[in-house]
């Protein structure tokens, strides 16, 4: 059973955000339980395995430009109904709950594991001016409180906009999302030679943070992490 963050505690009884039951937490212990327990996953990947591997099969096969991923919960109900209120519908309040769960997550990680910096997957310019927020910068800036690991939000910089990627296959990801990123000049020698995470909120083919793990390797990179709050499972899972 999931452990139950002590800041998802409210100053006063609201509604938990997944059953609408009246309660303490934003998300009560029952909903935890049944929607978030913890699986054993992929560690490149983060695709939950079912079987005592340290890898699936299309990661042996295939492995992701990144070196691993840790992912809080599957894209499914009720995670994809928040996500999308948060992402699309301007619910920034969900920023905290949601990352909570994703410290959670990572606050077994041993040290060698954490990295020196935590870099938001960006947004073009329109997509940015789209939304009015960038809902990876709002997780990183929570985990940044609750983890204790600095972030450089204009690390990496989109420099080429692209179509709605989830509209996609994974191919047709890949090739529009090839040469869409750049790493600022000025964060190029605190990034050289360290070890980072990349956050997003939804993690689904990798085309875009295998492009900006290549994007950061050649800057000097030496290792990069990606931390999500979703992981899509494959099809038929």
């Amino acid at each position: 059973m999931p452990s139950l963050p002590a800041s998802w505690r409210l100053p006063w009884p609201g509604l938990c955000l997944v059953c609408r039951q009246a309660q303490w937490q934003a998300v009560c212990q029952h909903c935890l339980s049944a929607f978030a327990a913890p699986r054993l996953r992929c560690g490149r990947c983060a695709l939950a395995l079912k079987a005592g591997r340290p890898e699936c099969l299309a990661c042996e096969d295939k492995p992701p430009e990144f070196d691993r991923a840790i992912a809080a919960v599957d894209y499914t109900s009720p995670w994809r109904e928040l996500i999308a209120q948060f992402k699309f519908n301007g619910d920034v309040a969900l920023a905290k709950p949601l990352s909570e769960l994703m410290a959670d997550r990572l606050g077994q990680l041993p040290p060698r594991r954490r990295p020196q910096w935590l870099i938001p997957t960006p947004l073009s310019t329109a997509r940015l001016r789209e939304r009015g927020f960038n809902q990876s910068w709002q997780l990183a800036r929570q985990l940044s409180r609750q983890m204790g690991i600095p972030t450089l939000p204009e690390a990496v910089r989109r420099v080429k906009d692209t179509p709605r990627m989830m509209t996609l296959e994974a191919d047709d990801r890949r090739q529009h999302i090839r040469g869409a990123f750049e790493v600022t000049q000025s964060c190029r020698r605190a990034l050289a030679g360290r070890h980072v995470a990349l956050v997003d909120d939804v993690l689904t083919t990798g085309a875009t943070l295998d492009e900006i793990t290549r994007t950061l390797q050649d800057a000097g990179v030496r290792q990069v992490s990606v931390w999500v709050l979703a992981r899509t499972p494959t099809p038929g899972a």
